[in-house]
């Protein structure tokens, strides 16, 4: 049954921008059980159990693994599969994953929860699914409504504090099976909104009419005959994608391996409590919000690569700071939090963005989930290398430096890139869907 509009009217508002919001939703879920709301959960649970900093750290690690091996898994389904059914499938298993870490005895039944979470992630995160999904939706307005569409951290992340707080009355097995029943029922419910290309409801990217009913196409899989831009095996065969591949990871491994960390660092190394780490890592979130909607309005108007470049000057500057000041309370984190929190934020839309702008939407789904797992690949070093140096020296000032070191590598290797003028000739070239 095809629930089409009318191809001459124009809805009030553009449904795209009802997907954007059901992005917000989802990772705004996810962030507050998973992916920073965890990081409350860290301590508490390597007191329990009695493990050292490098077991917890490994399992982060393996998460990053997973994502890295199931994204380009879930970039290929979505030329095959609706992307509400890859919702609904990940709604479960982030549930079953989250329930089954509350419920953990030992050290096999936590890593396989953490396999079973993080698989479920990596379909429901904005990291594939949605941007794909968004990449069809948008073309003129593609980097802000990618911009947007990441703006679900900075909702969830307040709830580390939230979190803290409920460890301390419930203990941590409590949040998580909390949290478990929580995303099983309004991902489940948020997937309704994800649909596959606006043609089907008769209208063009954007929210252009088009031009006659012929035009609409079923709400399918068919659409993908009309997706402009290289076929894989071309964008594969170009040096733009590995370079780009080789900068997301090196992004991805300091911004990964400093997440993970965040809480132990600021509470071990610089002496705030857990509260306050906490407070910093919610504002990081939060002034990432400007970064995430500021790179995705950069995106649509300026030169890609000096973007990326000062994404990744940003986040190294940011470490160099706690490198050489003393900080000893939330408000020194300040400078920190701006650097690291700008740059983290304008990171993430472009991972997403960046496939379509580069390389058109032709075969976007299996672009951006190589792209997504070759990066996050990548970062797998960073949480356990953290965790190691931490291990080995009692401090993570070692390896903090090593972040600086990787971030500062991340700012030449954009220059290498092609510039929009070229990326615009060689869209030009491409054979016709």
């Amino acid at each position: 049954m095809a629930d089409t509009v009318p191809p001459a009217r124009r809805p009030r508002v553009f449904f795209g921008w009802y997907i954007v919001a059901g992005s917000i939703l989802t990772n705004a879920l996810l962030s507050a059980a998973y992916f920073q709301g965890f990081s409350a959960l860290f301590l508490p649970i390597e007191r329990h159990f009695g493990w050292n900093r490098s077991v917890i750290s490994a399992a982060m690690s393996l998460r990053q693994l997973e994502s890295g091996i199931v994204s380009p898994a879930v970039g290929f389904l979505l030329d095959k599969v609706s992307a509400r059914w890859i919702l609904r499938v990940s709604a479960v298993l982030v549930s079953a994953g989250l329930i089954g870490l509350g419920l953990s005895t030992n050290i096999v039944m936590f890593f396989g929860s953490f396999i079973v979470v993080s698989l479920g992630a990596s379909g429901a995160s904005h990291a594939v699914t949605w941007p794909v999904v968004l990449a069809r939706w948008f073309r003129r307005k593609r980097g802000i409504a990618m911009g947007v569409a990441v703006l679900g951290p900075i909702f969830g992340s307040p709830f580390v504090i939230v979190n803290t707080s409920l460890e301390e009355s419930y203990g941590w097995r409590a949040v998580l099976v909390g949290w478990g029943l929580i995303t099983l029922v309004l991902i489940s419910l948020i997937s309704a909104v994800a649909r596959e290309r606006p043609e089907a409801y008769g209208l063009r990217p954007d929210g252009d009419p088009a031009p006659d009913r012929e035009t609409a196409l079923p709400p399918g899989g068919a659409g993908r005959r009309h997706d402009p831009g290289l076929r894989l095996h071309d964008v594969v065969r170009t040096r733009d994608f590995w370079l780009l591949m080789g900068y997301l990871g090196g992004v991805f491994a300091v911004n990964s391996g400093f997440q993970v960390h965040h809480i132990p660092y600021f509470v071990q190394d610089i002496g705030l409590s857990p509260q306050g780490a906490a407070v910093s890592l919610t504002l990081v979130f939060v002034i990432s919000g400007i970064g995430r909607i500021g790179a995705g309005y950069l995106l649509d108007r300026s030169d890609y690569r000096f973007l990326l470049a000062g994404v990744a000057a940003m986040m190294a500057l940011s470490f160099v700071y706690l490198q050489l000041v003393d900080v000893r309370s939330v408000l020194g984190t300040l400078p920190f939090v701006a650097l690291f929190g700008v740059g983290l934020g304008s990171s993430i839309p472009l991972r997403g963005a960046l496939g379509s702008v580069m390389f058109g939407t032709r075969a976007i789904g299996p672009v951006v989930g190589l792209l997504q797992g070759g990066a996050v690949a990548a970062g797998v070093a960073g949480p356990l290398f953290m965790g190691i140096v931490f291990d080995l020296s009692g401090s993570y000032r070692i390896a903090i430096w090593a972040l600086v070191a990787t971030g500062g590598l991340m700012v030449p290797l954009t220059l290498l890139m092609a510039s929009p003028a070229a990326l615009a000739r060689r869209l030009s070239a491409a054979p016709p869907p």
